[in-house]
């Protein structure tokens, strides 16, 4: 084993002598790679729909699209209106002229509908009519007392364009499902079903189409806002795109100071331009070939990917630090940058590589998630990791030998003693006292691990953004006053052609109607359910001179399909948004209130089974946002589960075999995992979900403690092959690599701690557990590692 590391330590120092000798081509190569793959920046995405977490092959994306497909858009904005003075005429007016100039305006516009164009249907002689609620504006107080009968005459407006107390009136806005595609395209479809179902996500709106029609909703209700009418606006694409923009805003925030803040912490650290300059550039370099790369290759930013920029500024900090720590030491010694820099990457490049190497495997374990977002970050992580080696190993020798660098001044070597006195109190403690350490820092990871025990899944966007926030406002209005703002499908296929003229058939929808709006499971109750039922209750009734008598099923199949067809024949296409053209497959469409999606699980579970008792002759698939908030923490779970289990153990044999024992290997392991558990715990006792957002710190951290563990005892195993002594093997590694890692941990906490300065809740608890991570992994690689060690090797005996 020695005779390797021998070997990789000469290559590492040629290597670096070439580059050194040669630091202008080097120069001049790595700055035309950076430009080249930076051109393909302005590519990368910004992408938080719900439909990036699934693979194009999960079921549940797939029924979801065919839903689309069939059936139109579920996701709905909703403006809701607050009169002062309640459905009087001049709020009425004023609903009609924001109706009409919303219809005018919204981009990719499929359907408005409001109480201005609230379903009509009365009947006149033989014939059917299906009309709007107001054809122009009431103008009378007449007028006004007649829409106002008609509302409470069609049960269907309540919760949905009127909450039952008439205090809020709603305008609800769908854009199109599928895009117009050019007559071209429509025409090569049929000869090309295989290229279009690879391109099948492009025929649904995108992020920046859901964001322009925000934008757009949003520019025409500011121009309503008045006194006596509050007017508020949500939605889950309304929510979705706000969430989007307020992580555009808060990267652009949050990455220029934590910049700034570890320019402080490195100027103090160091008290060196080049201790400033060098790594920053590295990283800036090596973050924009990462992200040049995850354009190429159609990789978007995230909920999830977001919290890549802070870990790769983790992985090349952390590789500049610990060579240009070792080259300072170095220089100070013999003078000559240029022997001390060949020096520095001998020492250093091995671990720098092997934590590189450990690092990227442990990542790429995350490629077999569920979660596609999750599966993506398995890719460009790893290419982060190696872009940042490749970087630091390349351009810090050039940029040492290009600038001239300066010995340290008496200060820093003040600095530097009351640092090794630290130090030298670390490796007494915990070399001549390992069992207490050991056992004090099992005692800390039992409680930890006991709270951990208490952390919870969590799925709810809305709840990412601050309390008083206009879109959570929103929301929580919308929730209270009509029951909800999202959306869940539930598709019935009777399995024939006209089932649903079936009489029996229809008056299970119906009972399925009234026992999904008295259903209540985790808390979760719908505000309103609906279904093709209703439209044939209003159709019937209006055919029989209107009496309320008559406002139920038809009771045979012939005359079924004679009222639908009389509804259809009136030019109204609402049937459309009941059922398919066959009438073989029927739609209820639920309105739920915006909660967590663990909470959805039992609902929607309790839903499937009541459905399918119901329908036992008949296909019930559940569908839309609802359903995909479900998948997407059922895959979260999975996915976790999975990824990390795959991680540990790549990790624990890539340990194992680096070390070359398996003692060390599985004694390092236990200090990799108790930072994690130790994070676990501080998220139980504060009471902080593991979201879309936290369920990756693990493997920031994960990422954190082997680099610093492999640092560590590559180091301790050249200082004990020279002492056979672990207490000063032990203090020899924290006057080098200790000092590296400490710096590290200094910067990078600092850095993370800014998160907390966003908008968005996700970050400010990204910043708290992030930095909370350094100091755990910091802390376990100084006391529990060194105590360990001197377990497993005793005071004094030859490795």
């Amino acid at each position: 084993m020695k005779t390797i590391y021998k070997k990789c330590e000469s290559l590492f120092m040629d290597f670096t002598l070439f580059v050194y000798t040669k630091k202008y081509v080097v120069l001049v190569l790595m700055l035309l790679f950076t430009a080249g793959i930076s051109t393909q920046l302005k590519r990368i995405e910004i992408d938080t729909r719900d439909e990036v977490f699934f693979h194009e092959d999960d079921p549940a994306l797939m029924a979801y699209n065919d839903f689309r497909e069939r059936f139109g858009q579920d996701e709905i904005f909703i403006i809701a209106l607050q009169p002062e003075n309640g459905l009087d005429k001049v709020f009425l007016n004023t609903l009609y002229q924001l109706h009409q100039e919303l219809e005018e305006t919204v981009p990719l516009l499929d359907d408005i509908t409001s109480l201005v164009n609230g379903r009509i249907v009365r009947g006149e002689d033989d014939a059917l009519f299906v009309e709007d609620l107001f054809e122009t504006p009431p103008q009378t107080d007449e007028e006004v007392a007649r829409i106002k009968k008609l509302i409470d005459h069609f049960p269907f407006y309540e919760n949905l364009l009127i909450s039952g107390d008439r205090s809020t009136a709603t305008i609800i806005i769908k854009a199109l499902a599928v895009k117009d595609q050019p007559e071209d395209d429509l025409l090569e479809g049929f000869a090309q079903e295989e290229v279009q179902a690879e391109n099948n996500a492009d025929r649904y709106l995108t992020g920046l189409e859901s964001i322009e029609i925000t934008k757009t909703i949003q520019s025409v209700i500011g121009r309503y806002q008045a006194p006596g009418l509050k007017v508020f606006f949500t939605g889950t694409p309304a929510v979705v795109s706000e969430l989007q923009i307020s992580i555009k805003s808060d990267l652009a925030k949050i990455i220029p100071l934590s910049l700034l803040l570890i320019i402080f912490f490195l100027t103090l650290l160091y008290r060196r331009i080049s201790g400033v300059v060098y790594p920053l550039l590295i990283v800036i370099l090596s973050l924009t070939a990462t992200f040049g790369f995850m354009a190429m290759a159609g990789i978007p930013i995230t909920l999830v990917s977001q919290i890549l920029p802070s870990f790769l500024l983790i992985v090349g900090i952390g590789d500049t630090v610990h060579i240009l720590t070792i080259f300072y030491r170095e220089f100070n010694k013999c003078g000559d940058k240029k022997e001390a820099i060949i020096n520095a990457v001998g020492f250093a490049g091995l671990p720098v590589l092997m934590t590189s190497l450990t690092t990227s495997c442990g990542l790429f374990s995350f490629t077999w998630a569920d979660m596609a977002t999750v599966a993506q970050l398995g890719y460009a992580a790893p290419v982060g990791v190696m872009l940042a080696f490749i970087y630091t190993i390349v351009l810090l020798p050039v940029f040492i030998s290009i600038f001239p660098v300066q010995q340290s001044s008496a200060a820093t070597a003040v600095n530097h003693s009351l640092i090794d006195s630290l130090f030298d109190w670390i490796a007494m403690a915990t070399t001549r006292h390992p069992f207490k350490v050991t056992i004090i820092s099992g005692l800390i990871i039992a409680a930890a691990f006991w709270s951990a025990l208490s952390v919870r899944f969590s799925h709810n966007i809305s709840t990412l953004f601050p309390e008083d926030s206009d879109i959570r406002v929103a929301t929580n209005l919308l929730d209270s006053v009509n029951g909800g703002s999202v959306m869940l499908e539930v598709l019935i296929d009777s399995g024939r052609e006209n089932g649903l003229h079936d009489p029996g058939f229809l008056r299970r929808m119906e009972q399925s109607v009234v026992a999904i709006g008295d259903l209540e499971v985790s808390g979760i109750k719908a505000g309103k359910a609906w279904a093709l039922p209703d439209v044939l209750k209003e159709t019937n009734r209006a055919l029989n001179e209107d009496r309320q008598s008559a406002y139920r099923i038809p009771d045979t199949q012939e005359l079924i399909a004679q009222e639908l067809l009389l509804f259809e024949s009136s030019g109204s296409d609402d049937l459309e948004d009941f059922t398919d053209s066959t009438y073989q497959t029927a739609r209820i469409s639920i309105l739920a209130p915006f909660q967590d999606a663990i909470r959805y699980a039992d609902y929607t579970k309790k839903l499937q089974e009541y459905m399918g008792q119901q329908f036992p002759d008949a296909s019930v698939t559940l569908t839309g946002k609802i359903r995909i908030f479900v998948q997407i923490i059922n895959n979260a779970i999975t996915s976790m589960a999975k990824s990390y289990s795959i991680a540990i153990v790549v990790i624990t044999l890539l340990m194992i075999m680096m070390v070359g024992r398996l003692g060390i290997g599985l004694m390092s392991m236990v200090a990799n995992v108790a930072p994690i558990i130790c994070i676990l715990g501080l998220m139980g006792i504060n009471n902080i979900p593991l979201d879309l957002s936290t369920m990756l710190i693990g493997s920031l951290v994960l990422g954190i403690v082997v680099d610093d563990t492999i640092h560590f005892l590559h180091h301790f195993r050249k200082a004990f092959e020279e002492t056979a002594d672990v207490e000063e093997a032990v203090r020899e590694t924290l006057y080098t690599t200790g000092r590296a890692l400490f710096i590290t941990s200094m910067v990078l906490c600092g850095g993370f701690l800014i998160y907390t300065v966003g908008y968005l809740a996700n970050n400010v608890r990204f910043g708290i557990i992030s930095g909370s991570a350094i100091i755990f992994a910091l802390v376990a690689d100084f006391f529990l590692v060194p105590a360990l060690l001197s377990i497993l090797y005793g005071r004094k005996k030859a490795i």
